[in-house]
Parts: structure tokens; C-alpha cells; sequence
């Protein structure tokens, strides 16, 4: 019997690991028939593999502004931060060089 809580107690992590079965015959002759016979194109994977470089792509962009905006924030911080400090050692009169 347990006490009631007013906090909720966290629940353990669980990892989802799936085996994957590994045939290297298999990836040996796909490797050969590739190097000869070319890639397979088209198909029902090909639709699927632009949607996921699409969406990589996507991911990409929308990082690189991400960071941008992060940065930009970051020399926001700084300067107010900078200002603040400055005045109030001025108001104090402290000296620091």
C-alpha cells in the first residue's frame, strides 16, 4: 500500500531494439548485380525515396535558419547583458582596468 503523492513519479525509459536479421550472401549478389546490371529504378521505392530526401532536405533548411535565429538571439543576450553590467558599474563607480 503506498502514500499518496502530490509529485508524478517518472516511469523507466524502455528502448524499442528490433533484431534484424543479416544475410551476407544476400548483400554480397544484390552488390553484383547492381555493379552490372545497374540500379533499379522506378518502382514503388522510388516515389518513397524522393519524398525522403524532400524531407531531409526540408529538415536542412529549416536547421540552418534554426541556428541562425539562435545565434542572433545569443548576441541579443550578450549586449543587453554587456549594457546592463555597464551600467551598473558606472553607478557604482567601480573600475575595472
Amino acid at each position: 500500500m503506498r502514500l499518496p503523492t502530490l509529485f508524478k513519479q517518472t516511469k523507466n525509459k524502455t528502448y524499442g531494439y528490433q533484431a534484424r536479421y543479416y544475410n551476407e550472401r544476400k548483400e554480397r549478389l544484390q552488390a553484383l548485380h547492381e555493379k552490372h546490371h545497374g540500379k533499379k529504378r522506378g518502382g514503388a521505392n522510388s516515389n518513397f525515396q524522393r519524398k525522403i530526401s524532400f524531407k531531409d532536405d526540408w529538415k536542412a533548411v529549416n536547421k540552418t535558419t534554426e541556428t541562425k535565429k539562435s545565434n542572433f538571439r545569443i548576441l541579443i543576450i550578450i549586449v543587453l547583458l554587456s549594457i546592463i553590467a555597464y551600467l551598473v558599474l558606472g553607478k557604482y563607480n567601480i573600475k575595472l582596468f
